[in-house]
């Protein structure tokens, strides 16, 4: 079972590249609103950052950009930045216009001095902050995690582009603290704006550019040694081994008797650097098809659990494209009676009940396997969603203390389909958060322009 787990949630090399590529862009992209600016009339500056703007949107937002999946949370920040940097940079100078506010000729575009850095740099500062401390509710994360899977269902790619995607923001908050303090102490102390020397186009334009090469480096080398860690410990598949791997279907099911639930535990999963018992569920079967009946599947659980009078349920399904056209199917095998009445099941792992998994779930969750964690965080976000909130967001009860729970036995006779995504939706954009009846009309508005039902999301 742990040779599966490791073959089925190998990284794709590319996906490691495209970890440095998208960095990368977003630095090229803003050294060259920088360089343009320097170039080009002062005037034109908001143009110019403008379509620096339209240039990270296309990248954080555009799929055609990307044909294997990432992260693009540094994207989207530079895109927040560059848009803030903007209209603060209209804005100032507008009301300069107005209202003779006389600012200092480094922020008015149109006095011939103006240096970018010092509006850049501190709207920089705060949307960085804004988007560390936001980072796992962001809209283009929670977009990502319908569109795809959890970083948890992900194994080691979705724990590297986590781990990565933050390392990299913390990296342009510490980038963007250290210049803008730099740019601004020059400035009061040094800067005379009678006219921009060799050393002020050093410290406001050249250092910069050489603070973003040195952070590009600093991260390709990061990521060529990661690359070359994954691939000494074989957890790394290349794009010419892709060619060659077969289409495969995995099934995962669930056993379930009662309130309990079967697990097997081992040492590690080989996807957790921990110590100590992992649980994962003992039944994982691999089938080199691209499909498999359900009959087929009844008859696959039937003869690997000895059991042939139990209720099959699909639970929901997934496309892993990053290594090849796999598919991973979640399956509930429910059975009569009490767990002591299956002496052989209890050779193959152990019983737990709702309230001890629940325990291990909210106080050790790496005790549990990746995909294990992942499917039981799904179950758990869909089962407290819809007896939280109706299928529009809005509360069924209006104590905003209430939190329903949920336990295995109501599995069996639920009628709530788990492979739909209406309940992952109704928990990232419910009426808790704010600007939620906006965020609905806009993203219903949204639906319609694609010809899609408000709730459709493919099969990903």
């Amino acid at each position: 079972m742990t040779e599966i787990l490791r073959n089925l949630f190998k990284v794709n090399s590319r996906q490691i590249f495209l970890l440095w590529r998208n960095f990368a862009v977003s630095l090229l992209i803003f050294m060259g609103m920088v360089i343009l600016t320097k170039l080009l009339p002062t005037y034109l500056a908001p143009i110019v950052s403008t379509v620096a703007c339209a240039a990270l949107y296309f990248l954080a937002y555009s799929r055609a950009y990307s044909d294997t999946e990432s992260c693009m949370v540094v994207p989207y920040t530079m895109f927040m930045i560059m848009l803030c940097y903007t209209v603060t940079t209209v804005l100032l100078n507008l009301l300069n216009i107005w209202f003779m506010l006389n600012l200092p000729s480094a922020v008015v575009i149109f006095e011939g001095y103006f240096i970018p850095g010092l509006i850049f740099g501190p709207c920089a500062i705060v949307v960085c902050c804004i988007v560390y401390l936001r980072r796992h509710k962001l809209s283009i994360c929670a977009d990502c995690r319908l569109q795809n899977d959890s970083s948890m269902e992900k194994g080691r790619s979705g724990v590297i582009f986590s781990q990565e995607s933050e390392l990299q923001i913390k990296n342009l908050l510490l980038l963007f603290t250290i210049v803008t303090t730099i740019f601004w102490l020059y400035y009061e102390l040094e800067f005379v704006d009678a006219s921009i020397t060799a050393r002020d186009a050093f410290v406001f334009t050249y250092m910069m550019m050489a603070a973003c090469v040195a952070d590009m480096l600093f991260f390709g080398m990061r990521y060529y040694n990661l690359y070359l860690d994954l691939k000494e410990r074989d957890e790394l598949v290349s794009p010419g081994e892709l060619a060659n791997i077969s289409t495969r279907t995995y099934l995962r099911y669930y056993v379930i008797c009662g309130d309990n639930i079967l697990l097997s535990s081992s040492k590690n999963d080989a996807l957790r650097d921990i110590e100590g018992e992992i649980f994962e569920t003992p039944f994982i079967v691999r089938q080199i098809v691209k499909g498999i009946p359900e009959a087929e599947v009844k008859e696959i659980i039937e003869r690997t659990t000895g059991v042939k009078n139990g209720i099959l349920r699909f639970f929901f399904g997934r496309r892993v494209n990053e290594i090849g056209d796999h598919r991973i199917m979640r399956y509930f095998y429910f059975l009569p009676g009490e767990p002591s009445d299956y002496p052989a099941l209890a050779k193959k792992g152990e019983w737990l009940s709702s309230e001890k998994f629940k325990t291990i779930y909210n106080t050790a969750p790496l005790k549990l396997g990746s995909t294990l964690l992942g499917d039981m965080s799904r179950l758990a976000t869909i089962m407290v969603t819809s007896k939280t909130f109706d299928e529009n967001g809005e509360r069924r009860l209006k104590l905003m203390q209430y939190r329903p729970s949920f336990n295995f036995a109501e599995l069996h006779n639920t009628p709530i389909d788990f492979h739909d995504e209406l309940w992952i939706r109704v928990s990232l954009y419910n009426s808790d958060h704010r600007f939620f009846r906006l965020k609905r009309w806009l993203r219903h508005n949204e639906k319609k322009r694609k010809n899609l039902p408000f709730n459709q999301t493919p099969l990903s």
